[in-house]
This record gives structure tokens, sequence and C-alpha cells, in this order.
């Protein structure tokens, strides 16, 4: 099942903030990880071809390969012809030399390296185009509206393009997806070859808390960065496209994922299917039905505004059987210092049938006496 999170930005927190000082990338954006609410952004929209980022969703389409068996980290792979004679970054693989994927996946995350990611799509039994095709195919049903993908290494090509929101909804899908994974995009180098490869994204080494994603770079596209931080239980994507230098990237970056845990606070207020109200029921096979969220329910607010949060749950009366799992029964109403913030229905965690006719019998006349 598709997840959806629900999550809440208080409005009169707003005019409190401006979009954080000294970010002058072309493009930028800020989310938090665990509702994919955006907390900053400029330009966020704009078609830019997204360079080396283009590999987030290569390996996004990868780790599902793996997931589904369909490779391993130890399958062996015979580098082709057509992989040692590609453009851009490379860790020089030469052909008919035999490396494993979790090597290519290395030399991909690290180095951002063409000949890895044509090796890996060789090893999907793929062609470029078709590899390309499962690509846009993940890119449209993860809702990513403004991106198109014409090749597997983001080198510039007519037509490649993204967003900065694009690549932070894949960047949020890739750490919700595969969080077991995560580790692969905090490797700082790889040695191959007699040479030691650095990874682009250089807060890896600025910031103990930042643990990925991706940089990348070309004439076109400028310095692009994606970079995800866990600090405490709060996790931060920011996405930074068209920077004039690798220092301002860097920069730009830290000073978006310092502004998201400085001034807001995200939490998970409901675990999926805990019952926020038990509610009682006539006509039913049960006395009472539970309501509350089929998925997790996350809050974001202004940082220390939570703790003066208050919810008050407003349910139907009477609630009568049949009742179906996922029938709006009620709403969860949020306040804050007495103000309404925000209502959300809830609904029913379990089907309920109807009761035998002795039970509908007994709860009809309760309801005739208003008990």
């Amino acid at each position: 099942m598709k997840r959806f999170w629900l999550a809440l930005l208080l409005a009169l927190s707003l005019p409190a903030w401006a979009a954080p000082p000294g970010v002058s990338a072309r493009a930028w954006v800020l989310i938090d990880q665990a509702s994919g609410r955006e907390l900053a952004g400029q330009q966020a929209d704009l078609p830019l071809p997204p360079a080396s980022l283009t590999q987030l969703m290569t390996a996004y389409v990868l780790l599902g390969d793996l997931r589904g068996k369909k490779l391993a980290p130890t399958t062996a792979v015979t580098v082709p012809e057509a992989a040692a004679q590609v453009d851009g970054a490379r860790v020089f693989l030469k052909p008919g030399d035999t490396v494993t994927v979790d090597f290519l996946m290395q030399a991909m995350l690290v180095e951002s390296a063409s000949d890895a990611v044509h090796a890996l799509v060789s090893a999907t039994g793929d062609s470029e185009a078709d590899f390309v095709a499962r690509m846009n195919a993940e890119a449209k049903r993860l809702g990513l509206t403004r991106t198109r993908f014409t090749n597997a290494t983001g080198l510039s090509q007519a037509g490649h393009q993204s967003s900065a929101r694009d690549m932070a909804i894949l960047a949020r899908a890739l750490i919700r997806d595969f969080p077991a994974q995560l580790t692969r995009f905090a490797q700082r180098e790889l040695a191959h070859g007699g040479v030691t490869y650095f990874n682009g994204n250089r807060l890896l080494w600025r910031d103990a808390t930042v643990d990925g994603l991706k940089a990348g770079r070309t004439a076109e596209a400028g310095y692009c960065l994606a970079a995800s931080a866990r600090r405490g239980e709060q996790r931060r994507i920011a996405v930074v496209l068209g920077a004039r230098g690798d220092a301002q990237r860097t920069q730009d970056a830290l000073r978006l994922l310092n502004y998201g845990f400085e001034n807001f606070d995200s939490a998970r207020l409901y675990r999926a299917q805990q019952p926020v109200k038990v509610v009682e029921l006539y006509r039913g096979a049960r006395s009472t039905v539970s309501l509350g969220f089929l998925e997790d329910f996350h809050l974001l607010t202004p940082r220390g505004a939570l703790p003066r949060l208050k919810a008050e749950v407003v349910t139907q009366r009477p609630l009568v059987a049949p009742v179906r799992r996922g029938q709006p029964l009620g709403t969860l109403r949020l306040t804050l210092d007495g103000q309404v913030l925000g209502e959300y229905p809830l609904v029913a965690l379990h089907d309920v049938s109807v009761a035998g006719i002795l039970g509908r019998g007994w709860d009809s006349i309760r309801l005739l006496f208003g008990q």
C-alpha cells in the first residue's frame, strides 16, 4: 500500500521565520523526512539538469532489484566494452574485468562513476533504454512531476531534467523504502586500482549527523547536492541545484539543514492502527469500535510548540453497525493555546459486522430510549 503521511505545519507560525539567509544556489528545498512537509524552498519546481543526482533514481531501481533477488551484492559482473568508453567520472574499469554488484554500487555512490553505472545496468539484463524506462516509471509512481530521465548516469542530455522538490521526494523515498541501505550513501571514500576516490558530499566530513545522500556536477547543471541528516529522532533533507561551486553547495545545504533542525519539531503523534479512541457501537457483533489512523500520523510544528498542543476527539453519535475498516467515524481536533489548528478524520481500525437478532433487538430498545 502506498504510504500516506499526515502532517500539520502551524499556519500562524509562518510569518515568524523568513527563508534561511545566505542560500544562493539557483534552486533549493528543505523537507522533513517523516512528514514530507516542505520547510523552505526557492524555485523548487524549476526544471533543471540534476547531474549525478540522477543516480539516486538509478540506485532506487537497483535496490529494488536487490530486494527482489534479481541481483545480489555478490553477483559477479563482467565489465562490458561500452562501460569503459563512457564520458563523465569513472573508476577506469577495464573491459572483461569481473567485479561485484556491491563494488559497482560503491563506485556509483562515492565517485558517480559512469562506467560503474553502465556495468550495473548491464547486470540487470536491461538495455539502457529499458532501464531508463523503469526509472521514469518509478518517477511517475512517486509523483515526480518535473522529472524526465533520458540516461542512467546524469550526463547532460536534451530533455534530461528534474527539480529540487522532485529530488527531495526521491531522497525521502530512498530513506523510507530502503532504510537498511542508507549506509551505502554515507561512504566517504573508495580505493580501486591504486587510486582513492572521495565522496563529493563534503558534509560527510563536516557534520557527523549527515549520512547521505549524493553530490553531482556537470558544466550545464552546476554543483548539486542532496543531503540528509538525522539529529535525535528528527531527520531533514536538503536539496541544492545549480550552485556555483563545491563550497557553495556544501554551505547552502548545511545552512538549510541547520535551519530545519533549529526551527521545527517533527513527532509521530499516533502509530498506524493505534486506537486514538474506543467508542460505543450499537447493533454490532462487538460493543465497541476503535478509531484511529491507518498510517502513521506525523505532526510538524514550530520548535517548542509540541508540549502546548492539545488534542480532542469528536465522534458521531450514535454509531451503528455494520462498520467497515477505514470508514470515517470521527475527527481529531488539534489546538494550540486555545486556537484550532486543524481537524483530521478518524477512521474505524477494523470491521464490525451486524449482531444477531437478539443483540440488534436489545440495542434498538437502547437507541429508542436514548441509552
